[in-house]
C-alpha cells in the first residue's frame, strides 16, 4: 500500500481475470457484505470500492478523486484518468471526461446546450424517422441481428448527424469502436482495433479542419470556434473531445439498447407488459440502465489523503469505483438482482455523478426509449437465437453485445424508400 489504512480489508484480486468476470456479481455481493471498500493488492495496489455508499461518495467528490489523466507524473502523482488498471498504453486521453478543474467545468459548460433536454427532444424527429428506416429495412424479411442492423446504426447515425459527419458512413465509424469493446482486451484483434485509434482521431480532426474554414450549425463547427480563456482549443483538444463524444454516442447507447431489448427477448412476460402498457417505458429503461450498467467501472486518482467509509486512503492512490456493483447493492435498491420495469426512486449511478455525470445521458435514454418502443411495437414476437448470441467478452470496464440474431413474423414497409440522413 502507499499510504492505505493498516486496518483495511487487503484482497488479491485480478477484476480482469476470466474467472472473476464470469462470475463477477457473485464476487461484487461478497466484497459489498465483507469489505466494500478493500485495498487490492494486484496491479500495484488499488482499492477497490463495490457499495452504494462509497461508489456515490467518490463519484461527488472530483476534486478529491481525479479523473484526468497525465502521461508524466505531476506534483508527485500518477494521474491514471479513468479507463481502467492497468491502462492499456496505446490509449489516448479520453477528451472531457479525462480533464479536470476550471478547463474541464468550463469546456462543460460550453457543451452542455447541445446535449440538453430541449436540444435532444429537438431530435426526435430524427431519432423515429432513422428507426423506421433501419427496421424498415429488414421487416420484411422476418430476421435480422438486432445489435449488428438495428441497435448499433441508429444511435451511429444520430451521433454522427450531430457532429456534422457523414452519416451514410456509419459503418466505417461504428465498426471500430464495436471492434474495441466486442474483443477480449490483449487479443489480436483487440490490439488491431485499438491501434486504429490515432488514425481515428487524424479523421476527426480532418473534419474539423473543414469546420474551421467553413462552419455550419453542428457540434464539430461549435468546437472549432470555442474558445476558452480567450483562446481557441487547440487540435488535440479538439481531437480528443470528438473521440469521446463519438464512442460515447455510438457504442453506450447501442450497448443499454441490445442489452434492454434482449432481456425482453427472454422474458416474455415482461415484454408482453411493456406492449400492453407502453407508459412503462420510461422506468424500464431506467432500470435496464441500473441493471446492465454498460458502463461497469472507472478509475480515479487520489489528489490528496481522505477517509473512505471509515477507510484511509492516501494521496496518489489508483481507487476503482464498479457502478455496477453499486447499482445492485441491496442497501440501496430492494429486489437488486432482479428487474423492476416499474421501480420507483430509481436512484442508480448508471450516468455518473456530480460534474463529471454523463453529459449524453439525456441523448442515450431518449434514443433507447425510442428504439425499444418502437421493436415492440413493430416486431413484438420477436426471437433471439441463443445458439448465435453473443455479449462483449466479459471486461470490468464495460459490457456489450457484440450479436443478436433473431427471427420474427414478417412486417410492412411504413416510412419513405429513402434514408432520412
Amino acid at each position: 500500500m502507499t499510504a492505505a489504512d493498516d486496518a483495511a480489508p487487503v484482497v488479491d484480486i485480478d477484476h480482469n481475470a476470466p474467472e472473476f468476470l464470469e462470475h463477477r456479481f457473485e464476487e461484487y455481493a461478497r466484497l459489498r457484505r465483507e469489505c466494500p471498500v478493500a485495498y487490492n493488492t494486484a496491479y500495484g495496489g488499488f482499492w477497490l470500492v463495490t457499495g452504494y455508499q462509497g461508489v456515490q461518495a467518490v463519484a461527488r467528490d472530483n476534486e478529491t478523486f481525479a479523473h484526468r489523466f497525465e502521461p508524466e507524473t505531476i506534483d508527485g502523482i500518477d494521474y491514471q484518468g479513468i479507463v481502467g488498471i492497468p491502462r492499456a498504453s496505446a490509449m489516448t486521453k479520453v477528451g472531457i471526461a479525462e480533464t479536470d478543474g476550471p478547463e474541464h467545468r468550463d469546456l462543460r459548460r460550453a457543451l452542455n446546450p447541445a446535449f440538453s433536454p430541449q436540444a435532444v427532444a429537438g431530435m426526435v424527429p430524427l431519432m423515429e424517422a432513422t428507426s423506421t428506416w433501419f427496421l424498415d429495412s429488414v421487416i420484411e424479411r422476418g430476421s435480422m441481428d438486432l445489435v449488428l442492423d438495428y441497435a448499433t446504426p441508429v444511435p451511429a447515425v444520430l451521433t454522427l448527424e450531430m457532429m456534422g459527419l457523414p452519416s451514410r458512413h456509419w459503418e466505417h465509424y461504428a465498426e471500430f469502436f464495436h471492434a474495441t469493446a466486442s474483443h477480449r482486451a490483449g487479443s489480436a484483434e483487440y490490439r488491431a482495433a485499438l491501434g486504429r485509434a490515432p488514425e481515428m482521431i487524424a479523421e476527426l480532426l480532418e473534419h474539423a479542419h473543414a469546420r474551421r474554414r467553413s462552419p455550419t450549425d453542428d457540434l464539430t463547427s461549435f468546437l472549432v470556434q470555442l474558445e476558452l480563456s480567450g483562446q481557441p482549443l487547440a487540435d488535440e483538444e479538439i481531437g480528443n473531445i470528438m473521440f469521446n463524444l463519438v464512442g460515447g454516442g455510438l457504442d453506450t447507447t447501442t450497448s443499454l439498447t441490445s442489452w434492454g431489448l434482449h432481456h425482453l427477448g427472454t422474458h416474455p412476460e415482461q415484454r408482453r407488459r411493456l406492449i400492453d402498457d407502453p407508459a412503462l417505458l420510461p422506468s424500464a429503461i431506467e432500470e435496464f440502465l441500473r441493471y446492465f450498467s454498460v458502463n461497469e467501472s472507472l478509475t480515479r486518482t487520489a489528489t490528496r489523503d481522505v477517509e473512505l467509509c471509515g477507510r484511509h486512503i492516501g494521496r496518489g492512490d489508483r481507487v476503482l469505483i464498479s457502478w455496477v456493483s453499486a447499482n445492485h447493492d441491496p442497501a440501496t435498491f430492494a429486489s437488486a438482482d432482479d428487474i423492476v420495469l416499474d421501480r420507483r426512486d430509481n436512484r442508480h449511478l448508471a450516468f455518473g455523478l456530480g460534474e463529471h455525470r454523463c453529459i449524453g445521458s439525456h441523448f442515450a435514454r431518449t434514443l433507447a426509449q425510442v428504439m425499444v418502443g418502437d421493436v415492440l411495437r413493430r416486431v413484438p414476437d420477436y426471437v433471439v437465437d441463443p445458439e448465435r448470441f453473443r455479449p462483449y467478452p466479459a471486461n470490468p470496464v464495460m459490457t456489450g453485445v457484440a450479436t443478436m440474431p433473431v427471427t420474427f413474423t414478417p412486417g410492412h414497409r411504413v416510412g419513405p424508400p429513402e434514408p432520412p440522413f
